[in-house]
């Protein structure tokens, strides 16, 4: 029996939908290569597989295949570029798609080119268009990055990487879309749910993951996980998931700066250090782990570690 249906949740509240809906959201993230049914991510969340199709919508927005497909295509299109050397059909399977033909229809649908194109020229034409139309709108924070990169003549100065093995970490986490002010009151109430529970937060750590690439996603639409390292066993409550961050081989870099800094690093990485070293991404989302936060401190300023999941690369 899972543990929602123990606990003897309320039903019809939006935090505990949220709570449930994380827990396959989980399972979709930490392996898209995996086939991911209806049946099982139903049953992940404790919920029939038609309520679960409909709050996963009321959640997210989208259809459970329409988030699935949409995480395995971006996600594809980022490898793409990031590991030039690794042959299309392997991250077609890395990505969940069974053969390379159904993958190239998917792709040329979604982004309208074939992945090889994409490769070659598609990326870097799709992201210049984009970067113009949304530095022009007055509303967008991040109009100086879309500016600066899509003028961009020469490569940038790249940070000091160092390689890590790092360990899993187990972490309670709340879910947000769009990189933006926003993400402090997200922060506000992850700590106040760890105060309740009785953790001295103050000696966690808090870590953030990007899932969604800059270059591509405009910033209203990036998904940002707030997560909070757990000293003791915990559970999933009140809108805050749980889950555990895997571990292995991270190309870390410190960094210090301002909202919106961070968007230089994690593109400088992904598309100059990374395709040059010898290292590939591996398929889980990068994170930043806060010396200072700049979304809830009042400086407003960051000291951080980025750290990116690499692999070795094949030879």
């Amino acid at each position: 029996m899972c543990y929602f249906c123990t606990m003897g949740l309320r039903r019809n509240t939006s935090y505990e939908h949220q709570t449930r809906i994380n827990e396959a959201l989980y399972r979709i993230h930490a392996d898209l290569s995996a086939e991911l049914t209806i049946a099982d991510l139903a049953k992940r969340a404790c919920y029939s597989p038609y309520h679960f199709q409909r709050i996963f919508k009321q959640i997210t927005g989208e259809s459970v295949h329409d988030y699935i497909r949409r995480c395995r295509l971006e996600w594809a299109a980022n490898l793409l570029i990031y590991n030039p050397d690794t042959v299309i059909v392997e991250i077609a399977t890395e990505c969940g798609f069974h053969s390379n033909a159904s993958f190239n229809h998917a792709f040329k649908s979604f982004f309208g080119c074939s992945p090889s194109i994409w490769r070659k020229e598609g990326y870097a034409q799709r992201s210049r268009s984009l970067k113009a139309l949304w530095s022009t709108s007055a509303v967008n924070p991040h109009r100086k990055f879309y500016e600066d990169t899509l003028r961009e003549n020469e490569r940038p100065l790249l940070p000091p990487v160092v390689i890590k093995r790092l360990a899993s970490q187990s972490v309670a986490y709340i879910r947000h879309i769009g990189y933006d002010q926003g993400i402090g009151e997200v922060w506000e109430r992850l700590l106040d749910w760890g105060a309740d529970h009785g953790f001295d937060v103050d000696k966690q750590q808090m870590i953030a993951l990007h899932h969604s690439n800059p270059d591509l996603i405009p910033f209203d639409q990036c998904r940002y996980v707030a997560c909070l390292t757990l000293p003791k066993k915990s559970y999933p409550s009140d809108g805050v998931g749980v889950m555990e961050i895997p571990g292995g081989l991270h190309a870390c870099c410190e960094a210090e700066g301002v909202f919106g800094d961070l968007l230089y690093l994690m593109r400088n990485l992904y598309m100059y250090w990374l395709p040059a070293s010898d290292y590939q991404a591996r398929s889980i989302p990068p994170h930043a782990c806060y010396q200072d936060n700049h979304f809830i401190n009042q400086s407003h300023r960051f000291h951080l570690e980025f750290r990116i999941p690499v692999a070795h690369k094949r030879r």
